[in-house]
This record gives C-alpha cells, structure tokens and sequence, in this order.
C-alpha cells in the first residue's frame, strides 16, 4: 500500500511536527517527536526514520511493531499513517544515508541518528485541515468549562511543562489505544489546555471526532511541541469525560528533548 500524493508530499516535508505512538507489553501508549520520519519513493509501500532520543519508543518496538505516526504542517494540515515497524534498524545504506545527511541532521550534534528503520504502510487516513478560528473557539469552550473539573488527584508537572501546554500556538497530540484495535492512534488535541498543573481540560473537535470513543479510566500520552522547538510528553488516565468534554489527570511527565531527552520529571 503506498500513499497518496497529497499524504506522501506531507511526509516529505523537513522540518515539521511528526510523531510516533508505540505501546509496550503493559498496553500503554506511549507518543514521541520523531522528526526524522520521512518518505521514500512515491510508490513504496513504507515510511522510514531514524533512531534517535526515542528510548522508550524503542523499548517498545522490541516488543510490539505496531506503531502509528502523525504529521503536521506550519498550516496545520495533518495526516495519519499506521503501520507495522519491519525490526530493520541498520547504521548504513541508502535509507540511512537519506535522514542523516539531510539538513536537520547533518550539523546538529544533539540529532544525528544512530541507526534508520522502515515501517510498513497498513493503513493511513485523509490529509485534514484545522481551522485556525475554530482552535480559538475551543479554547474559550475548554477555558469555560475547566471550573467544573478541578481536583487534585493528579502529579504536578513543572511550572515550565504547564506553560507550554498552555501555549494556544503549539502543536499538541494525542495517542491512545483504542479499544479493540491492535494499533496506536495518534489525533491532534490542539484544544487541550492545563486546568491546573495536575490535569488537563480537552474537547472534541470536528478535525477528531474519534476522541469521542474514549473511556475513562483509559491511559493516555500526550505531547506538546513548540515553536523553541521543546518538546514534553505526559501520561495520565481519561477522567470525567462525557463524550465531548473532558480531562485528564496527570500521572507522570517527561522531557522529550535534548538535553534531557527521555528523562522524567515529574
């Protein structure tokens, strides 16, 4: 299965927010900026990366090959591609060579690549738009609601990581598993915003009306990436959602970017 023109010129554009989720032996989601994601020729039938700060991406990808990725440009088109990771990491040829002489990588220390891999296409999704007036509108819905769902059930991330998330022009995704499915999903969450530094406060939007089958108690990852560009990944459980709105509380927090990368913080 290759992708369509409009998806396989999207993931080859340098330089944007792409994501991978992964879930390991216990089920849970994890979602990593993966930049470094990148196309082939037109009609492959698979994706590549390359493997760097990605350390518990790659612990679960010894354990489940089932991933799913998500890309977004600077005019907030996205598009979702799943696929099985084919256990191919090499240090050499011409899918390595590809990724790591390009101009993101080439001449930064912190990102040169260790290894490249490929994934194989299973399944992708239609290239969406996310309209900037309607992630204003969900912010004013999400910030309306927030007062109804306060608690204190969760762990505080550092006031820094909060800032972030509650940054309207970063790029904020989200990945989970839904029920019944072997695969990851990965959805852009730009309405997600911190209720305070223990939860966050989400809707669902016409661009991932998916969303709406969450459950709560289900484990779920989200990250923001900004401007800078800094990258944070936090995990906690869906709680009090209705179906369109709710939050999630904060179970645990990792920096996803050099020079921290991979290390938790809260």
């Amino acid at each position: 299965m290759s992708l369509p023109k409009d998806l396989y010129d999207l993931y080859s554009e340098p330089m944007i927010a792409k994501f991978m989720a992964t879930s390991g032996k216990d089920g849970k989601p994890n979602i990593a900026f993966i930049a470094s994601i990148d196309t082939w020729e037109p009609d492959s039938d698979f994706i590549i990366f390359g493997e760097f700060l990605m350390m518990k991406s790659l612990d679960n990808l010894r354990v489940n090959k089932k991933v799913s990725t998500l890309a977004m440009n600077v005019d907030l088109e996205f598009g979702q591609v799943v696929g099985d990771f084919n256990d191919d990491f090499d240090n050499k040829g011409a899918y390595f060579d590809k990724i790591a002489y390009n101009e993101m990588f080439r001449y930064n220390a912190y990102t040169k690549i260790r290894q490249s891999g490929t994934i194989a296409i299973k399944k992708y999704y239609p290239m969406c738009k996310i309209g900037k007036l309607e992630i204003v509108k969900d912010l004013f819905s999400v910030k309306g609601g927030m007062k109804k769902l306060r608690g204190n059930e969760g762990v505080d991330i550092p006031l820094t990581v909060y800032k972030k998330y509650n940054q309207m022009q970063a790029i904020k995704a989200l990945a989970y598993m839904p029920k019944g499915e072997e695969y990851p999903y990965i959805s852009p969450a730009m309405s997600l915003f911190p209720i305070d530094r223990k939860s966050f406060a989400f809707k669902v939007s016409s661009y991932n009306v998916e969303l709406a089958d969450l459950e709560n108690g289900q484990d779920i990852a989200v990250m923001v990436l900004t401007m800078d560009p800094i990258a944070y990944q936090v995990k906690g459980v869906v709680d009090s959602f209705d179906g369109k709105f709710g939050k999630i509380t904060i179970k645990e927090a990792f920096s996803s970017s050099p020079p921290l990368a991979g290390q938790k913080i809260a």
